[in-house]
């Protein structure tokens, strides 16, 4: 599988930490040329200064929640590259707060991200993407598989995705490979921040009591999805189980969230 990625040109959304870095380190170290992606100009940073010394990279700071950044990143990508091989839709917002107190623009701000985020950086590399019968791979979670308590704005951002994979993947059959990934339950990093109802950011509390996927792990099998061009999985043994349990006994996993959704947490990546 590593000779596959040998000089194919990969552009990684949200890869100035957590998942998304360590994507783009595995496809490097796999051979390919990376774009790194990040709005926060001094966090791409950092990740570009540590994975540069590794593998062959470049770094464009965008905010895909922009139409025009994501415009910005696919250009300066073929700018730099000549071609496109691989997307990853990796960069995205976690949010938390019951839908009654969570106003509009938090909904929007969640949408324009993890929805709108996707959509439009995916717009504009198809046309490159379809001369190198490329592939689009769309991180999402075990949250799309149904309204959590807690995080419908989040649930809602990424239920859309499925239905924007799924009818991707007939429109384009043949032309373009699009991959969704249910990541399941994935340690975070330190400094992974989640959007509360009032429009501020705290840090992502620790989860504990859980087996957690490495982020190594997960970059591993978003590798995989492109190299046997996959259409979906589901990652972790938890979000397999929660699969299972939503399509053969949907009461259950409806009652648990019914009795523990007022003590919600951010549980879904």
């Amino acid at each position: 599988m590593k000779s596959f990625f040998k000089d194919k040109v990969v552009c990684v959304t949200g890869s100035s930490q957590g998942i998304g870095k360590a994507t783009a380190l595995m496809f490097g170290q796999y051979g390919a040329k990376v774009v790194l992606n990040g709005r926060n100009p001094k966090k791409l940073q950092s990740a570009y200064d540590e994975l540069s010394k590794e593998i062959s990279c470049i770094q464009v700071v965008a905010d895909v929640s922009k139409e025009a950044d994501c415009k910005k990143l696919i250009d300066d990508a073929i700018s730099a590259y000549g071609k496109l091989d691989v997307l990853v839709n990796n960069a995205g917002i976690a949010s938390h707060g019951l839908i009654e107190e969570s106003t509009p623009e938090n909904w929007s701000s969640v949408i324009d991200i993890n929805t709108m985020g996707t959509i439009s950086t995916t717009y504009y590399a198809l046309p490159y993407l379809k001369e190198t019968k490329g592939s689009v791979v769309i991180i999402s979670s075990m949250a799309a598989k149904i309204g959590v308590p807690g995080h419908a704005g989040y649930s809602v951002s990424k239920m859309a995705l499925t239905a924007y994979a799924k009818a991707m993947q007939i429109e384009l059959e043949g032309q373009v490979h699009c991959g969704l990934i249910y990541v399941g339950f994935t340690a975070n990093e330190a400094e992974k921040t989640i959007l509360k109802p009032d429009g501020t950011y705290e840090k992502l509390k620790e989860r504990k009591g859980l087996k957690l996927a490495k982020r190594e792990d997960v970059a591993k099998k978003i590798a995989w999805v492109v190299y046997r061009r996959k259409k979906e999985i589901t990652l972790t043994f938890l979000g397999k189980l929660q699969h299972i349990m939503l399509k053969f006994a949907p009461g259950v996993v409806y009652a648990l969230l019914k009795k523990n959704h007022k003590g919600y947490d951010d549980m879904y990546r």
